[in-house]
């Protein structure tokens, strides 16, 4: 019932959409958090950061090309085993996270250009579904 929406709504104050594609042994994780509005956006997006460096050695740089506040952090996995990289912003009320995983082994830097063109068309599909949200 509604008691049970609400206690749930404190337990996990924002929606979350999260979705994996994979191909053969490469992946990229989706991570979309909806919240209240821009401002709760950000505060997700500092906090999702925070947890980068459990996920993916490296230092956080601007992306400006997916969004003005984009930015992609490019390494490994902490084991050092794979290449890994994450790619953080906000688009209007949402934080988006997506995690690229190379497979064990390959640790080819996951390119820059890719990460950009993958964030781009997120944003594009946020962008797009966020009025039905």
């Amino acid at each position: 019932g509604a008691g049970g929406r609400g206690e749930d709504r404190r337990l996990r104050p924002f929606a979350d959409v999260v979705q994996t594609f994979s191909s053969g042994t490469e992946a990229i994780n989706v991570s979309i958090l909806i919240t209240d509005d821009a401002a709760q956006a950000a505060t997700a997006l500092t906090g999702a950061s925070e947890s980068v460096p459990s996920q993916v050695t490296g230092t956080p740089a601007p992306l400006p090309g997916v969004t003005p506040d984009a930015t992609v952090t490019s390494g490994t996995a902490p084991d050092g085993k794979s290449a890994m990289a994450a790619l953080l912003f906000t688009v209007d009320r949402t934080a988006a996270i997506l995690v690229f995983g190379s497979a064990p082994g390959d640790l080819n830097p996951v390119p820059q250009d890719f990460v950009e063109t993958v964030g781009k068309a997120q944003v594009a599909a946020i962008e797009a579904g966020l009025p039905n949200l």
